[in-house]
């Protein structure tokens, strides 16, 4: 059988070149083993009689012979005499032919030993029988009646057999198409799309109703029951696909749909074994497709040489093997195509490229062989590269396998793998071009972990492309810098790159601050590509810190020496720090001068300070080549000798609102006589009340109103050799309390005192207001009766709390009083938590009582 290469190419773009892959396809695309022109007019059917090795093909109405041919297509002779021949059917035995006469009104037995008609059973007048089908010892056949389709059968072993109508099996419009299997008998009657099916049990010779009803269908062209009964099949172009159907309820049966590539099937051949060949005249989807067992997939497509199939023009050889095709060309001539293998199976190569291929490196390709039927697991396959044996290949069990080899030398290699076939499955063959060029690599910009001018530190990667091989042991990377200021470019030690991580370290000591430029560059190995960068980068000059170690304190007119110290060592020889000192006496012109500086980075301070107090001493590094300026500070307390100082007031305590004189006093000092006096009120902020130079005597003095408590504190802020003082000193201060007497009704003097006159029926009221207000606190009062010459207390009363007015108002109950004379006044008690002012007596109040 000579096949038809179907291949695939496809460009895949690989590491390592272009990989080009074809991918092998078996089927031939137009195939028969062999063909012979056929001398029909018009074809109705085709039977294959393997007993007697010949074929026998119908002609349908108008014919008036049945045409018998060899097994290869040669006419052997023309059975005269069977007109309208259309439907043929074979004994089981195989020593009969039958044929429905559609022109004859009969069904024709002939003997195919003979060649000859052995019997005619007449099926009436205008009955025109269109098929026939052999079951349950009698021969069926689908005619027409009284212009209906009807069903009739014959009993060939009966002593006078006659076509005998069977009027119950159910009722059709036009002469039914007829097919059997397993004791099964199938009617097909085409309805547009639809098709009416009814499948009947012979297997007793009389019919008995298993299903009838209408499926998809439409004009069948190949209608055939399964060799166990249990399936009915039925192509019709209206469908695309051929359907299957179960014998007992025309259900859909599993699987229910063959498919002949999109376009409607014309023709259907079931094998004994099962497999169903399924055909179609038109278009790409032109051929026939087979398929095995349950397998929706059909396993083979294969088309004819030339012409189209004709309706129903598909038959099976009793040999299980061979395929009988018609095929009529566009001429209207009719061929048989004898097909001797077409349920081999198609086999596919497929290769995928290396991941992949460098020179000197094993690389490895690998593929699949693919199958709709059984893998051919442990078949060698033959390998070849540019037309050169290499080792066979052997297909894993998955249909996988792997192929790999060696090459020195970079360049485009084509490998060819071919699979011979074997008794169930066909040769394939498919080619892949390896393109072995060696690994690109690439030196992204590094990562600088230190750019100052004593270390330059950075890591780089030597790249290749992923995962496809890696650097040799010992792989290198040149190195060199140039400095872009001078262009002075030095070459410096190589930096091995390590395997694992690609990665290289590289360790430069520039000497100096400014923008320098490494230059990187890889030469390349037998399998991976020379490259190079560059790499700029900044150095800035070291930001050194500089520290102190200066003492807290010092001794006034004695040596002093204290350490610095410049981080980032070493310095040039020849270095200086420049020294200032600031002080009382110098606060806008320091105190100046130079100190060398160590190569360690280390200085020493040497100085007799003279000015007492805070001595500030700032070294300033004015920076070089490699250094930023750095400065620092530290400040120096310079012993003073102490004064004294005092601050007093002209009382202890004082009225509300009363004023103070608030003097102080400084002792000894050298050159600074200012003092401030200060006042901070009880919960109040501090302010100042006087500054100013003291009096010969060493005082100054102020005044101060107070209405709290008052801290006045005196300040001295010190000279070049005495020390800063300060003196403190509290003054207490009363409150104001403002009384009242209410409820007299007129007023009188004694000995020059106005006293209040109250009516014998009235309580006096007592009110005091204190100010500043102390609601909450206690207030008392104290009653006092003046008799025999004096005044004599009463009562002094507990604590009465002011209200939130600062106020209290008592009312006094007196016996006995009419014509005596009384005296009132009440007192602010402050409390632990009042330090605001000091506990007051208000003053007397008089008041008299008359009828």
């Amino acid at each position: 059988m000579s096949l038809k290469q179907v291949s695939v190419t496809a460009a895949i773009s690989v590491v390592a070149g272009l990989t080009t892959v074809t991918v092998g396809l078996t089927g031939s695309a137009a195939w028969a083993d062999s063909t012979a022109a056929l001398p029909l007019s018009h074809y109705s059917d085709m039977l294959v009689d393997a007993a007697h090795q010949h074929i026998f093909f119908s002609q349908g109405a108008g014919s008036t012979g049945i045409l018998v041919t060899d097994l290869s297509g040669t006419p052997v002779t023309t059975i005269e005499n069977e007109p309208g021949a259309t439907g043929l059917a074979l004994s089981g035995d195989g020593a009969t032919l039958y044929a429905a006469l559609s022109d004859g009104d009969a069904v024709a037995a002939i003997d195919t030993g003979e060649l000859t008609e052995s019997a005619r059973y007449s099926t009436g007048t205008g009955s025109a029988p269109a098929s026939v089908a052999l079951a349950g010892g009698r021969v069926w056949y689908g005619y027409t009646a009284d212009g209906k389709g009807a069903i009739g059968s014959v009993d060939p072993s009966a002593a006078d057999p006659a076509a005998t109508p069977q009027p119950s099996m159910s009722h059709w419009s036009v002469a039914p198409l007829l097919a059997t299997g397993g004791g099964v008998l199938a009617a097909e009657e085409p309805q547009q799309s639809l098709s009416h099916v009814a499948t009947f049990d012979v297997s007793s010779g009389t019919a008995s109703v298993k299903a009838d009803t209408l499926v998809h269908g439409g004009t069948a062209t190949g209608f055939q029951v399964t060799g166990d009964g249990a399936e009915v099949v039925l192509a019709a172009p209206q469908q695309l696909a051929a359907h299957a159907y179960r014998t007992a309820d025309l259900a859909f049966a599993s699987p229910s749909a063959y498919g002949t590539g999109g376009a409607g099937p014309n023709a259907l051949a079931l094998d004994a074994d099962g497999t169903i060949a399924a055909g179609s005249p038109s278009g790409s989807a032109a051929g026939v497709y087979l398929y095995a067992g349950s397998n929706t997939l059909a396993e083979n497509h294969v088309t004819f040489p030339s012409g189209t199939l004709t309706p129903d023009g598909l038959e099976w050889g009793a040999d299980g093997l061979t395929l009988y095709g018609v095929t009529q060309d566009s001429s209207g001539a009719y061929t048989l195509n004898v097909l001797s293998d077409p349920k081999l199976t198609d086999t596919q190569l497929s290769l995928s490229p290396p991941q992949y291929a460098v020179p000197t490196q094993q690389y490895t390709f690998t593929g699949s062989l693919s199958t709709r039927g059984l893998l051919p697991a442990g078949a060698s396959l033959q390998v070849t590269r540019d037309g050169t044996a290499l080792p066979d290949a052997t297909v894993g069990k998955d249909g996988s396998f792997a192929i790999s080899d060696t090459s020195q030398d970079e360049g485009a290699y084509t490998y060819q793998v071919t699979y011979a076939g074997d008794a169930t499955h066909r040769a394939a063959t498919a080619s892949l071009t390896v393109h072995v060029a060696k690994l690109s690599t690439t030196i992204p910009f590094p990562d600088f972990s230190s750019a100052s001018p004593r270390s330059v530190v950075f890591t780089g990667s030597l790249m290749t492309q992923p995962n496809l091989g890696g650097l040799p042991q010992g792989t290198t990377v040149q190195v060199s810098r140039t400095n872009e200021d001078t262009q002075e470019t030095t070459q410096l030690p190589s930096a091995t790159v390590d395997p694992a991580t690609t990665e290289f370290t590289v360790t430069d000591d520039p000497d100096r601050a400014g923008r320098f430029t490494y230059h990187l560059s890889y030469a390349g190995d037998a399998t991976h590509q020379p490259t190079s960068s560059d790499a700029s980068v900044q150095v800035s000059p070291y930001a050194p810190a500089l520290t102190l170690n200066a003492p807290a304190t010092a001794t006034r007119g004695s040596a002093l020496t204290f350490s610095g110290a410049l981080s980032d060592a070493p310095y040039d020889n020849g270095e200086t720090v420049t020294v200032t000192r600031t002080d009382a006496a110098h606060t806008t012109t320091p105190v100046q001068w130079t100190v060398p500086v160590g190569t360690d980075g280390t200085t020493t301070v040497k100085d007799t300070p003279s000015i007492g107090g805070a001595n500030t001493y700032t070294v300033s590094y004015p920076g070089d080549a490699s250094h930023k300026a750095a400065t620092a500070s530290a400040i120096v307390q310079v012993s003073r000798t102490a004064t004294a100082l005092s601050v007093t007031t002209n009382a202890s305590s004082y009225a509300y609102g009363a004023t103070a004189t608030v003097t102080a006093h400084l002792g000894t000092t050298y050159n600074g006589r200012t003092v401030s006096i200060y006042a901070q009120p009880y919960g109040g902020g501090k302010t100042l009340v006087k500054s100013g130079t003291v009096d010969a005597g060493g005082n100054l003095s102020a005044t101060y109103k107070l209405t709290r408590n008052t801290t006045f504190t005196a300040s001295f802020a010190g000279d070049y050799r005495y020390a800063p003082a300060t003196a403190i000193h509290t003054a207490y201060d009363q409150v104001k309390i403002a009384e009242t007497l209410g409820g007299y009704y007129t007023s009188t003097t004694y000995s020059g005192v106005t006293y209040r006159v109250y009516h014998h029926t009235v309580k006096p009221r007592v009110t005091a207001v204190v100010t500043p207000n102390k609601s909450g606190q206690c207030e008392k009062f104290q009653a006092q009766e003046y008799y025999s010459g004096a005044w004599h207390a009463l009562t002094t009363s507990g604590c009465y709390y002011l209200d939130p007015n600062s106020t209290w108002v008592a009312q006094l109950s007196l016996t006995n009083a009419v014509n005596q004379k009384f005296r009132v006044r009440s007192e602010y008690v402050h409390s632990t938590q009042d330090n605001t002012n000091l506990t007051t007596w208000g003053g007397w109040l008089y008041l008299t009582v008359r009828t």
